[in-house]
């Protein structure tokens, strides 16, 4: 199985909800997800804070459009640990993670972790690129980290067992996270600083750190992760840093994290991104996956080493964190 780690069709789906339409993820996403293998994902909440949009009221939209989605759905299915992930799989259902892209959507309530939680999250990352309540991401100030109120969040979503992701926090509260943590840590869509500048992207230094936790480190398919050079946006150079990852922190750390969202509004996400179109030259959807594999079997990744990339170390990371 194919998992890919980062994924916000939870927002198509909420729009196309309050459009009035009904099963979402069957009807604009079933097929692709198949063609191109994934039989599983990190489905987020993305509170998307940049448009000037609330995050609770955001965040709200979204669970609300997740619960009726999940309630019409026979061929998706929320997991909460390894053993769902595998019946989900010998049942040919689409294994769901729920997560969370960033927590700016609880404010300073705590206990809205609990809510998120038996909602079916398993998953969270303290900000989106925003500066909150509780820590810092990497469109904040750079000498700002992790506030004592995020202490206790991390504290907490470690407490509940939920996988914590580092993708969007500035690197002040990177090392922030790294000194409280007690499990494995995830980026769930970064790539590799020494390829492409992108700020999102790690040093060998978080690299190694994640590492060191038994963490995760997801592919990022988005042109500006893969290089500075808008003619090298492309799948070959994203295999480059599935190399470059690989290489520095060995391949049982790295995964599919691919962040594509060529589904969602072009004229809204252009305030996201300078780029034009987010679909990466020569992978341009999730149907296309298969390309990146054998361009990586091409690189000299062996059948091994596909497997575990492909699907195999989230599933060691969700057995580590989730059970």
């Amino acid at each position: 199985m194919i998992f890919d780690g980062h994924s916000d069709i939870f927002s198509d789906v909420r729009y196309k909800r309050e459009a009035g339409e009904t099963q979402v993820l069957k009807n604009h996403h079933l097929d692709r997800l198949r063609k191109g293998g994934i039989g599983g994902a990190c489905f987020v909440i993305w509170a998307d804070t940049y448009n000037g949009h609330a995050p609770k009221d955001e965040m709200e939209a979204i669970v609300k459009g997740i619960k009726g989605e999940m309630a019409e759905t026979k061929e998706f299915v929320l997991i909460h640990n390894v053993e769902e992930l595998k019946a989900a799989e010998a049942a040919g259902k689409f294994a769901i993670l729920l997560g969370i892209e960033g927590l700016a959507g609880i404010g300073e309530d705590l206990s809205k972790i609990d809510e998120l939680y038996d909602l079916g999250a398993r998953h969270a990352m303290l900000t989106w690129n925003e500066e909150n309540a509780l820590a810092t991401g990497v469109k904040g100030d750079p000498n700002r980290g992790v506030t004592e109120l995020g202490k206790q969040a991390i504290k907490k979503l470690q407490e509940k067992k939920m996988i914590l992701d580092v993708s969007h926090i500035n690197e002040k509260s990177f090392w922030d996270v790294i000194d409280l943590a007690t499990g494995p840590i995830l980026a769930s869509h970064s790539n590799a600083k020494a390829l492409a500048s992108a700020a999102r992207n790690l040093t060998d230094d978080q690299l190694r750190a994640i590492r060191d936790t038994n963490g995760l480190v997801g592919l990022n398919a988005f042109g500006d992760f893969i290089s500075d050079n808008k003619a090298e946006q492309d799948v070959d150079h994203l295999v480059n840093h599935a190399t470059y990852i690989a290489d520095k922190i060995g391949v049982e750390h790295l995964g599919f994290g691919f962040d594509f969202f060529e589904f969602l509004d072009s004229d809204s996400m252009k305030s996201y991104s300078d780029q034009d179109d987010s679909r990466l030259k020569g992978m341009k959807d999730c149907s296309e996956v298969p390309v990146l594999i054998e361009k990586l079997r091409k690189a000299g990744f062996t059948e091994k080493d596909l497997e575990m990339i492909s699907g195999g170390n989230w599933t060691n990371l969700i057995q580590r964190v989730l059970g």
